[in-house]
C-alpha cells in the first residue's frame, strides 16, 4: 500500500493498489445459500422517483448479495415489479405527496425482517412524510444513508442515532456534503474526516477523486472513475454496491472502497464500449460482473 499526500497541511490519503482492492473481494462458501451470501433491504422510491431503488436494487443483486428485497410506495411499486424480475417489492402506504409515511413503518419493518443490512434513501424524496418515516425507521442493523436521506438528515441532525449502535454510511455527493456540514465544502480531505466524526460513520465523498473518511481519521482515496459517472442514477448504483459488500461480511471501510472502485471501473469500461456521453446507470451495472472478473483472473494468473 502506498500513501500519497494531497497537499502539504491535509491530512493522509491512503489509494489502495489493484491488489489491495483484489484481497477485498468476499467469495461465498461452497455450501452458501441466499441468506449465508447476504441479505440487503432497500428503502425508497416515491411517484416522482421510482427508478432510483430499482438501481440499487439490481446493483446489489449483480455485487454478490444473495437476497435483496425492496420496499417502496404502492405508486412507485408497479413500475418496480415492471424492472425487477428476482427481487420482491413491497408495496407500502404513502403520504399525499407520494412518499413514504410513518404508517408505511408497520410493513416495511415486518417486510424487512431478514434484512441484514439497509441502503435507505434512493429516490424517497425530503418531504415532510419522509422526514418522519426516516425519524421512526429503526437504526437496529448496519445502514447505508444516500441521496434524500442525507437531504433529511442535512435538515435535522436528531435523525441520526449517536453514538451509532451500528456501522452506517452516509454517502454524499458535494451539494449533500456541503448541506450536512452546513457551509461550503473547502478542504475535501479535512471535510470528510470532520463529517465522519460528526455523524460518527464511515463518509464517500463522492468526486472525480471519491474518498473515504472514518471518524477515527483514516482516509482513503479512489480515482478510478470518470466523467461518465457524472450522471443521474450512477448514485443509487453505488449505494446499492456498497449495501451488497457490506451484506458479505466486509466491514463498513473495505465495503465502501471496494464498492467505490468497481463502481468507478465499471464506468469506464461502459465509456470504452458506449463513449462518455452515453453511458448510463443501468450500463454501470452490466460491468460490475466483467470488472469483478478481470479482478478475481489477476488475481489467479
Amino acid at each position: 500500500m502506498g500513501r500519497r499526500t494531497i497537499a502539504m497541511s491535509e491530512p493522509l490519503a491512503l489509494m489502495l493498489s489493484e491488489h489491495d482492492i483484489r484481497m477485498l473481494i468476499p467469495y461465498p462458501a461452497l455450501d452458501a445459500n441466499k441468506y449465508s451470501r447476504g441479505t440487503v433491504g432497500v428503502v425508497g422510491g416515491s411517484a416522482p422517483y421510482p427508478g432510483a431503488p430499482i438501481l440499487a436494487s439490481n446493483a446489489a443483486a449483480r455485487c454478490g448479495a444473495g437476497y435483496v428485497r425492496l420496499v417502496t410506495t404502492r405508486g412507485a411499486a408497479s413500475c418496480a415489479h415492471a424492472h425487477l424480475i428476482s427481487i420482491p417489492v413491497s408495496a407500502c402506504d404513502q403520504g399525499l405527496e407520494g412518499t413514504l409515511c410513518a404508517t408505511s413503518l408497520f410493513q416495511a419493518q415486518e417486510d424487512l425482517a431478514k434484512s441484514q443490512i439497509i441502503l435507505i434513501g434512493p429516490g424517497m424524496g425530503a418531504t415532510d412524510d419522509a422526514e418522519r418515516f426516516l425519524a421512526s425507521f429503526p437504526q437496529d442493523r448496519p445502514m447505508v444513508f444516500d441521496a434524500d436521506a442525507l437531504n433529511l438528515i442535512a435538515r435535522n441532525h436528531a435523525l441520526l442515532e449517536m453514538p451509532a449502535r451500528h456501522p452506517r454510511i452516509l454517502t454524499p455527493h458535494e451539494g449533500e456534503a456541503a448541506r450536512l456540514l452546513g457551509r461550503k465544502v473547502t478542504n475535501r480531505n479535512e471535510d470528510a474526516i470532520t463529517l465522519a466524526r460528526t455523524y460518527d460513520a464511515i463518509i464517500v465523498l463522492k468526486g472525480p477523486e471519491t474518498l473515504i473518511a472514518t471518524p477515527a481519521g483514516e482516509l482513503r482515496a479512489v480515482a478510478e472513475g470518470g466523467p461518465e459517472l457524472a450522471k443521474a442514477g450512477t448514485g443509487d448504483v453505488l449505494g446499492g454496491m456498497i449495501a451488497a459488500f457490506l451484506a458479505q461480511g466486509l466491514d463498513a471501510f473495505d465495503a465502501a472502497t471496494l464498492a467505490v472502485f468497481v463502481h468507478g471501473r465499471a464506468g469506464r469500461l461502459a465509456a470504452r464500449e458506449l463513449s462518455v456521453h452515453a453511458v448510463m446507470p443501468e450500463d454501470i451495472i452490466c460491468k460490475i460482473g466483467p470488472v469483478l472478473l478481470g479482478l478475481e483472473a489477476e488475481g489467479v494468473s
